[in-house]
């Protein structure tokens, strides 16, 4: 009991951080389906090969309300201590639009009997756009450079951390280093991106007769916002049924339920609900969830968290 007392400290104390920072990158309080989005070097952490979809659609019943698409795959190529990983990702709120698609690598290392690191990077492409024909003016000759589709294209950089064990892992990752400005086609500036730095970690405790919990925790830093705290627990029992319970302290608590059907297949559906004044606006977060997973040509074994 004193290595999971320890591990558990670990996580949260994480919890008790506090900074100003501000935010741009999509999250899902159910961030322990989708680790490849905020970490490249968990490419390869599944001993086999996976494939990865989600669609969520937040804040049902409000206008414009943000929908989200995850596609990804990773797995281990050309050898058993390389990751590569790719991603699609398609978020739409109100009448803009963000849509990239992404390239993962990580390298793993075998530090000791019981320890493996990682480090990972992620490359790619965004495509940002306005339909300005969706915004409904009062006075639409006030505003005469809100005509057509405006699209910006631009680079994305990132690279992530990655240790684990048999059932504890810590990792930290940066989607994109880059900051991003958006502006419109008379070089007005609309928007500005900064990079999200996620810190992530989790420990996977044997209850009995192959039951597992794992408490995790996910934490946001950007710059001019508060650190964006989320945790789950999650409970998994043979690899077949799994459930939790997942909690954005700022924003909504909700729960998942997955079944995995002949050891490849997992489907799952998470809702949401939101814990703050905007509670009264909207009908919460509905997502689905899709993973099939390819046994391993390497036979590696796999990190200490749940491998999606």
């Amino acid at each position: 009991m004193r290595k999971e007392i320890f591990y558990s400290v670990i996580l949260f104390t994480f919890l008790g951080l506090y900074k100003s920072f501000a935010q741009s990158d999509v999250k899902l309080s159910s961030f322990f389906l989708t680790p490849l989005t905020y970490n490249p070097a968990y490419a390869g952490s599944y001993e086999g090969m996976s494939f990865t979809s989600l669609y969520s659609s937040q804040w049902v019943g409000f206008e414009g309300a943000p929908k989200t698409i995850f596609v990804n795959g990773h797995g281990t190529f050309f050898g058993p201590n390389t990751g590569i990983g790719a991603e699609i990702m398609h978020d739409e709120i109100g009448v803009t639009t963000d849509t990239k698609v992404l390239g993962n690598y990580a390298y793993h290392v075998q530090l000791n009997e019981d320890w493996k690191v990682a480090l990972g990077i992620k490359a790619g492409a965004s495509w940002y756009s306005i339909d300005y024909n969706r915004l409904r003016l009062q006075n639409p000759n006030e505003f005469n450079n809100f005509d057509g589709t405006m699209t910006n294209i631009n680079i994305n950089i990132g690279a992530g951390f990655f240790i684990h064990n048999e059932n504890f892992y810590l990792g930290l990752g940066v989607p994109n280093f880059l900051k991003t400005t958006y502006v419109d086609s008379y070089n007005a500036t609309i928007a500005n991106s900064r990079p999200n730095y996620y810190l992530s970690s989790g420990y996977k405790i044997d209850l009995q007769n192959d039951l597992y919990l794992q408490p995790s925790i996910l934490l946001r830093v950007v710059d001019g916002a508060p650190i964006n705290n989320m945790f789950a627990g999650t409970l998994n029992w043979q690899e077949k049924v799994y459930g939790s319970l997942n909690v954005d302290l700022d924003s909504n608590v909700g729960g998942f339920a997955g079944f995995r059907i002949n050891e490849n297949y997992l489907l799952g559906y998470s809702y949401d609900a939101s814990i703050n004044n905007f509670s009264n606006s909207n009908g919460g977060i509905h997502s689905f969830f899709l993973n099939i997973r390819l046994e391993d040509y390497w036979q590696r074994e796999r990190c200490g968290c749940y491998s999606f």
